[in-house]
């Protein structure tokens, strides 16, 4: 048997495994009139791949019932098979996503790892982070990079304000930023129902990381999209990672009241002399514990934090004549 939930007469959620310390992903398959809308795709392995097909067949959906491919984000265990899905369709489904989504892919997915190098390497300096990062960090984008491939070569987008039907959904598609500032939430009024992709999730809180090409106030972003999307009347709300929530307002204010405690522990982890991004983000997470990769997530979020801090006037910064940052409250 597969991972396929059902919620109602035409949705179903199919969880694909990851090689990663969170270990699955959402996808939806919506039923309509014209076909079957794909909502996100799984990072491409030969496992994830199996799912769909295995899914495919248990529901009996052909390469001709697929109407379209829509994807919350660029994320590549969201985007990694849209390319995949959309050749086993003959080329006939259009994958859709926002025009924020297009152009990430074209500048994370489609460009070499290693335009990213000088940029990478001057933000693991200024972070605190040793160069031997820097190496895994172009193995990790590499790695990556191979798990979206082929990437979908008919791409149709749209605006976040747009109106989008999955299936025969009237939907609202709205963006969602800080986790990933290119992602799309979808809402269906009619029937009280979100599409929340990685920006509401239960049990776990979305990583909100500022990374080399993160535009300023990611935390901020975040949290301001978070209150908006808590005035929508929601009963059932369907994330990217994780089981449905069915208290979409009370989840979002957990994760509220969670960035209001780790904001007062990365103020409270800020000594009096100083210290680097690298030093804070040991005083609030396990680091001898994580990888190299869950080490970079780390620090990512803890400079989304700190950032924010710095925003508020509940920090400031100085720098090394070395390039190294420097926080100080």
């Amino acid at each position: 048997m597969t991972q396929l939930t059902q919620f109602a007469p035409d949705i179903y959620r199919l969880r694909l495994p990851l090689p990663f310390a969170l270990d699955h992903v959402n996808c939806y398959l919506i039923r309509g009139d014209r076909g079957w809308t794909l909502l996100d795709t799984g990072l491409h392995t030969p496992e994830g791949w199996q799912s769909w097909l295995a899914a495919f067949a248990e529901l009996g959906i052909a390469s001709t019932d697929i109407e379209q491919i829509v994807l919350t984000h660029v994320h590549p265990d969201h985007y990694g098979m849209a390319g995949t899905l959309q050749a086993w369709t003959h080329n006939t489904a259009p994958v859709r996503m926002s025009t924020a989504t297009s152009e990430a892919a074209a500048v994370i997915w489609r460009s070499s790892a290693e335009d990213w190098l000088d940029e990478t390497s001057a933000y693991l300096r200024r972070n605190g982070l040793e160069a031997s990062f820097l190496e895994s960090v172009l193995q990790s984008m590499r790695a990556m990079r191979a798990a979206v491939r082929p990437h979908p070569e008919k791409v149709e987008t749209f605006a976040p304000s747009d109106e989008v039907y999955l299936g025969n959904r009237r939907v609202q598609a709205s963006a969602a930023q800080g986790h990933a500032d290119d992602q799309t939430v979808f809402y269906d009024p009619a029937d009280r129902l979100i599409f929340c992709g990685d920006q509401v999730l239960q049990r776990i809180t979305p990583n909100v990381g500022s990374w080399p090409t993160t535009p300023a106030g990611p935390l901020g972003r975040f949290l301001t999209d978070l209150s908006r999307l808590r005035g929508l009347d929601v009963g059932l709300a369907l994330p990217g990672h994780r089981s449905e929530i069915t208290d979409f307002a009370g989840r979002i204010d957990e994760l509220l009241a969670h960035h209001d405690k780790r904001l007062t522990d990365i103020r409270e982890a800020i000594p009096a002399a100083g210290a680097t991004t690298l030093e804070i983000t040991r005083q609030v997470f396990p680091v001898e514990k994580f990888n190299i990769h869950e080490v970079r997530f780390a620090v990512a979020e803890t400079l989304a934090h700190l950032e924010h801090l710095l925003e508020t006037g509940q920090a400031s910064r100085d720098e090394t004549s070395a390039g190294v940052w420097l926080f100080r409250r």
